[in-house]
């Protein structure tokens, strides 16, 4: 079987060891991802040197902002779309390019089945479809999820409130920012029993920013669903698999491919355990790409899989953690 037969078997519900998958797509990856190959090589790190899943070179965010570089183990020519991070039109977005979306479904629909969340019955999306956001995963993820659900912004991204007329126990999934709209646009109101909501991205780009409780607190009340049938999902562009959290929970937690690590901010090595550290997450559905990831968020790991999110270093860039990444990557 092939290593992505594998993991799709994995990810729809079969058997998978993930120590030592991990190990076999590293191998595949540093064969086949040139600009990986040569970030491992300038970090003396290869095959050979790398025993366990702990010790795989995770590559910055950041990287996937650079020019010309193509953080993929297949030609640009079978590339069939890709992702683009969210932010202002002035700032360089990133672009996760990929081969096909087959793992990325798998991981989506598994992820969800693998943390016994609420079956999707005529969702409310507060959201474009893809056809009007194709470049956008979460965009994406929502329409993986689609159960003949209703969606609420159109394509000039007007909401159409008119529509949110829910008839029994309700599933509402949006970011934070398109629901923290609805409720300045929507009068309040009180969804029945059984209700749940999905919300995920912060609050970043309102006049005003809201912590994520309350985020929480505000949309419960307007919604009238209590704080512990809220569901943060963490996820971003560079991945392919997403962490959950309820209202009522401490920790993200993901499936059972992926893993999460934090390392010291200053030094890049493994963070004692219970300190605070930059978020590297291990993510073997982003076979054709790079499956390890450093983010810019501040977390504290829980055991292999989730980890106490604290939020983004706002010193990130000025840490300068790279280390001159790009011209590694792109030379």
């Amino acid at each position: 079987m092939t290593l992505k037969g594998k993991l799709l078997e994995w990810m729809r519900g079969g058997a998978g060891d993930f120590a030592e998958l991990a190990l076999e797509v590293f191998c595949y990856q540093f064969s086949e991802n040139a600009a990986y190959r040569r970030y491992c090589e300038a970090l003396g790190v290869g095959p050979d040197s790398v025993a366990s899943w702990e010790e795989i070179p995770a590559v910055p965010t950041d990287v996937f902002k650079l020019p010309g570089v193509g953080l993929r183990c297949f030609s640009e020519q079978e590339a069939r779309g890709f992702f683009l991070t969210s932010g202002t039109t002035r700032e360089v977005k990133g672009r996760h390019e990929y081969r096909d979306l087959e793992l990325y479904g798998a991981s989506v629909v598994g992820g969800w089945r693998e943390r016994a969340l609420p079956e999707i019955e005529r969702p409310w999306f507060f959201s474009q479809r893809v056809e009007d956001a194709p470049n956008s995963s979460l965009v994406r993820m929502f329409g993986i999820l689609d159960r003949e659900g209703v969606w609420l912004i159109d394509g000039g991204g007007r909401m159409e409130a008119e529509k949110f007329l829910p008839q029994g126990p309700a599933g509402v999934l949006g970011t934070s920012l398109a629901l923290l709209r609805a409720c300045d646009e929507m009068e309040p109101m009180g969804l029945e029993e059984g209700s749940w909501i999905f919300e995920t991205g912060g609050s970043k780009g309102l006049r005003k920013s809201f912590k994520p409780e309350e985020v929480r607190k505000r949309l419960s009340g307007h919604f009238g669903v209590p704080e512990s049938r809220i569901l943060n999902e963490y996820g971003m562009t560079e991945l392919s698999s997403q962490f959950y959290k309820w209202g009522d929970e401490e920790t993200h937690k993901g499936p059972p491919w992926v893993g999460v690590r934090v390392v010291d901010v200053f030094s890049g090595k493994a963070a004692v355990p219970g300190e605070i550290g930059y978020l590297e997450i291990v993510d073997l559905a982003n076979l054709d790409t790079v499956m390890a990831i450093r983010t810019q968020d501040l977390a504290v790991a829980v055991g292999e899989r989730e980890f106490v999110l604290l939020g983004r270093d706002s010193e990130a860039v000025a840490r300068g953690c790279s280390r001159g990444v790009d011209a590694v990557l792109c030379s």
